[in-house]
């Protein structure tokens, strides 16, 4: 887990801090913080420029292959032709929008997303600093897990076979349904939750459909977010469990179950 709210470095003899309003930001918010340049405590220096960076990086490959790839994706110059004096501060502030349906962190702290301070001094040598942030999936998307962990009383399972998110149901429907998975998809202030159920073998015929993949049934929703979230923020399980019930029961019903 990512847990940094401030850090401190020393950049082409500068030493900078950079402080973001909070250590985990949902997917879709505004990624605020702000930051200080303080000038060499022994010469004074120009900055031809001084620039933070909202950064993306993921890797590709494996083993040997593996490669962490970084991509700006938003940049603002806050400043230009600076003296550096001695022992002085400047003082910036930035804000940036993580895209709507962006990657999430892992437990790396390398792949994710980073604040970047670069300052362009003359003839020296300009190394690059960043400070990761957390990002995890949207509110919304966390308020209908819970809810059908919490209510529903399913089970969140880790798994490598699905880029969604793997539930097992409880007891009393172990019979009909092996699980289901959820994927996401935020849509302006609409979140789209695709389920894909995956149903019980019963029967031959239902084992062979197994074979060629075909005991799949998929059924979306559509949450509003006034549907999803209370004025804090909270979870309204009891309108998202009824919505979940209902596409639970006519899949079992309709498939036979």
């Amino acid at each position: 887990m990512i847990t940094f709210l401030k850090k401190t470095f020393n950049l082409s003899g500068c030493e900078i801090i950079i402080e973001p309003e909070c250590s985990i930001y949902h997917q879709g918010e505004y990624v605020k913080c702000k930051f200080s340049v303080n000038g060499s405590k022994d010469y004074e220096q120009i900055a031809d420029e001084i620039s933070i960076i909202l950064e993306e990086s993921w890797a590709t490959g494996s083993g040997k292959d593996r490669r962490t790839h970084r991509k700006d994706r938003v940049t603002s110059v806050v400043d230009s032709n600076v003296v550096l004096k001695l022992g002085s501060t400047f003082n910036y502030e930035f804000e940036a929008q993580l895209p709507p349906n962006c990657r999430l962190s892992d437990s790396s702290e390398t792949i994710g997303w980073c604040l970047v301070v670069k300052i362009d001094v003359p003839r020296a040598k300009d190394p690059v600093e960043r400070l990761s942030i957390e990002v995890i999936p949207h509110r919304e998307f966390l308020a209908i897990q819970h809810t059908l962990v919490s209510t529903l009383k399913f089970e969140k399972k880790d798994t490598f076979f699905t880029f969604g998110e793997r539930f097992i149901p409880p007891a009393a429907l172990k019979s009909e349904l092996d699980c289901i998975d959820l994927h996401f998809h935020q849509d302006g202030e609409n979140t789209n939750c695709k389920l894909v159920f995956d149903l019980q073998e019963k029967s031959i015929a239902d084992y062979f459909k197994t074979i060629v993949r075909q005991d799949k049934v998929k059924r979306e929703i559509i949450f509003s977010k006034n549907e999803l979230l209370d004025e804090n923020l909270k979870p309204k399980d009891h309108v998202i469990a009824k919505k979940l019930v209902n596409e639970i029961e006519q899949v079992l019903t309709n498939n036979g179950n």
